[in-house]
């Protein structure tokens, strides 16, 4: 595979290295995960309220008490149906998931977890689903740092040491 000298990746890698040390790079590469990973847990926390009034208050509000049982069953089925057909890939389960990810898998995880969680999770809270937002937003979480790691470290031992140190990081921040 070529690498272009002139892409954005191969200059800040040479900017990285001239100014900044490793531990200052991981430092930065945290907050900037921390950041991310605290937008995404607001939002997919806003998503769930907002699914969550919807069928409460807005939509069904005279009919909700009839079909308490009912919405948890929708809301599998429309979650069964974004996985099938928008994200087109298995989601794993969070925390077991990003613990495998750490010790088997050198800390790398698919890109799609870090908006798959984003869309089933808060669907299946909101409808009424025995399900929390902590193990998706640690998921999510951990794509996002695995994902970065992959990004701006390059395939070495480091990366795998940064890609390590942002997950387990990231894991404890979200729980």
């Amino acid at each position: 595979m070529k690498i272009n000298k002139n892409s954005w990746q191969v200059k800040f890698l040479f900017w990285r290295a001239r100014y900044l040390t490793n531990r200052q790079f991981i430092l930065i590469l945290c907050a900037l995960i921390g950041f991310l990973s605290g937008i995404l847990a607001v939002l997919m926390k806003k998503f769930t309220l907002l699914i969550q009034s919807l069928l409460q208050n807005g939509l069904v509000m005279h009919y909700h008490r009839a079909f308490y049982f009912v919405f948890p069953t929708i809301g599998f089925f429309i979650v069964y149906l974004i996985i099938k057909y928008v994200i087109r890939h298995r989601v794993e389960s969070g925390i077991p998931y990003t613990l495998y990810a750490i010790s088997k898998l050198k800390g790398l995880m698919p890109t799609y977890q870090m908006y798959a969680s984003l869309l089933t999770a808060p669907i299946t809270v909101g409808f009424g689903g025995s399900v929390g937002l902590e193990g998706p937003m640690v998921a999510s979480g951990s794509s996002i740092s695995s994902n970065l790691g992959k990004l701006f470290s390059r395939k070495s031992v480091r990366a795998n040491v940064t890609n390590r140190l942002c997950l387990c990081r990231n894991y404890g921040s979200n729980v």
